[in-house]
């Protein structure tokens, strides 16, 4: 109970962070904004050089329309983890949860799903925001499937996909208990990788062996398709079980490894006495 405690309440501090501090509907408005134009950008640049080539497609558009809203949302918390401890050591606020016994780990997991719920809502509003948008900008009809069935699918798959954002975030966590420099873009360096090895924007076939066989078993690609199958047209849901159970077992694997790394690493630096240090 002490443990579920913890979580809760590392839920509702991570909850203001994400806002900011600030008043709930104003953070959440300028949380979607960013989304929003990522969606709209990506989906701007293939409509302009598919319609050059006299290609455009709208399923295509569709594709990168799901991918890049939800490329943003699992890089919106994924990294979570390490800017907790990141930031936490320059307000003196980890350090304080780093040597109270066993509580690392509920606060890094509360902090997690804090991000995760407010990453949802924010990248609902702007699927649906762009879905309008770029109807009728592009005055095409995009070939969602929109039913209380097909969202279901969707959010479950973001569900699923915790284990492996989790599991991500504590393997960059661990790096990040002894780091005094580049923690912060460590994340992002990572994320851009995640959005060429995803899918999120093109399909990993065309990538180069064998870099396309990694990507291709991936517990993030198999979220995409997954979520793909579930929200556009011509999926079905026999391809969308074998996609979640594929991204359950790579999720499970990637928590395992993330949380034996961040074990390893904070036992490490607990002995070291490194959570202080202020230079590399």
């Amino acid at each position: 109970m002490s443990v579920l405690r913890s979580i809760v309440a590392s839920v509702r501090v991570g909850w203001y962070r994400e806002f900011n501090w600030t008043n709930p509907l104003l953070g959440f408005s300028m949380r979607t904004v960013g989304p929003l134009a990522g969606v709209i950008a990506a989906s701007s640049v293939y409509f302009v050089g598919s319609s050059a080539a006299r290609s455009f497609s709208p399923s295509q558009l569709a594709f990168i329309l799901i991918g890049a809203a939800l490329y943003t949302h699992v890089a919106a918390y994924s990294w979570v983890p390490t800017l907790a401890i990141a930031e936490g050591k320059w307000t003196y606020v980890f350090p304080q949860v780093f040597i109270s016994p066993h509580s690392s780990l509920p606060y890094l997991t509360g902090r997690t799903l804090a991000s995760f719920f407010s990453s949802t809502l924010t990248v609902i509003v702007s699927l649906v925001l762009s879905f309008f948008i770029l109807s009728s900008v592009f005055n095409t009809s995009i070939p969602f499937t929109v039913t209380p069935l097909s969202v279901t699918l969707l959010f479950f798959a973001m569900l699923v996909n915790i284990l492996a954002a989790f599991g991500l975030g504590l393997l960059l966590s661990a790096y990040a208990l002894f780091a005094t420099k580049f923690e912060w873009a460590l994340p992002t360096y990572v994320a851009g990788l995640l959005m060429v090895f995803s899918e999120a924007l093109f399909p990993v076939s065309f990538l180069p062996h064998p870099v396309s066989d990694v990507a291709n078993v991936l517990p993030f690609t198999e979220f995409m398709r997954a979520s793909r199958q579930a929200m556009i047209q011509g999926g079905d849901v026999y391809s969308y079980f074998s996609y979640i159970g594929l991204a359950t077992l790579g999720g499970v694997i990637l928590l395992a490894m993330g949380f034996l790394a961040f074990r390893y690493a904070e036992n490490r630096a607990r002995r070291l006495g490194v959570i202080d240090k202020k230079t590399a």
